[in-house]
């Protein structure tokens, strides 16, 4: 076949495929996943935004010198308070997905309960969570993942939602698989990102002795300081506030 044969022919099938997409015979998806998954998407920063993070004993600092200022998540909202966002904490210390530590504290529990406080009505979520899901299998721990973000979703519409998987010291990442493999999936099927510390390996044996509490479950004042640091970065990342 010549050249110019083989150049009518893309350019006619070039044309049926066009025709077809207006059509909507075939439909062009663009599917976003976690920062696990290389996202690259950007989500709209709200005209005034107030972000709620629904956290664990990690979000309380359990572990850190001074908890109530040194957990990852005072230290990361303070940063973005810097740049306007309002900002609110829910942490509860043994608490996730599907684990409301002896009470009703899971996030969905814990999410209705936010949901009757007209004082601050949130428009951007971060769940933050699932080292305490150990006990339940994947599978009832992405179910839970999903209803979490629906009942997000129905009770505040428009609500940016971010996922932030566990950040287990570096002793306990291989246990963590599983369920931050579940919660990514979770949050992808959702439409929604994940910043997975465990799949873009934010702990290793380098850091080990420095970030892990004495307890060997939680992180110490550098550690909670490096996961906000890490935290920021990517959250930045999804809204473009590091443009």
């Amino acid at each position: 076949m010549t050249g110019g044969r083989i150049r009518r022919t893309w350019l006619v099938a070039i044309g049926i495929v066009a025709v077809l997409i207006a059509a909507g015979v075939i439909t062009v998806v663009a599917v976003s996943g976690g920062l696990g998954s290389n996202d690259d998407s950007t989500l709209a920063v709200p005209a005034e935004p107030r972000l709620l993070v629904v956290g664990d004993s990690y979000a309380e600092g359990i572990g850190a010198e001074d908890p109530a200022a040194d957990n990852w998540a005072r230290l990361a909202t303070d940063r973005l308070a810097e740049l306007g966002w309002q900002t609110r904490i829910d942490a509860a210390g043994g608490t996730g997905w599907t684990n409301g530590a002896g009470g009703p504290n899971t996030y969905g529990e814990r999410l209705a309960r936010a949901a009757q406080n007209d004082d601050f009505v949130p428009n951007v979520l971060v769940l933050q969570g699932g080292a305490n899901d150990y006990q339940s299998s994947p599978d009832v721990v992405g179910d839970a993942v999903a209803s979490s973000i629906e009942q997000a979703r129905r009770q505040w519409p428009g609500i940016e939602v971010v996922v932030f998987s566990s950040s287990v010291p570096f002793g306990l990442t291989d246990r963590a698989v599983p369920l931050s493999t579940a919660i990514a999936d979770a949050a992808e099927s959702a439409g929604v990102p994940d910043i997975n510390p465990v799949a873009e390996q934010w702990m290793t044996a380098d850091t080990a002795a420095d970030y892990t509490a004495g307890d060997g479950t939680h992180l110490t004042t550098a550690g909670y300081a490096y996961v906000a640091d890490r935290f920021v970065a990517d959250f930045s990342a999804l809204f473009g506030l590091d443009r």
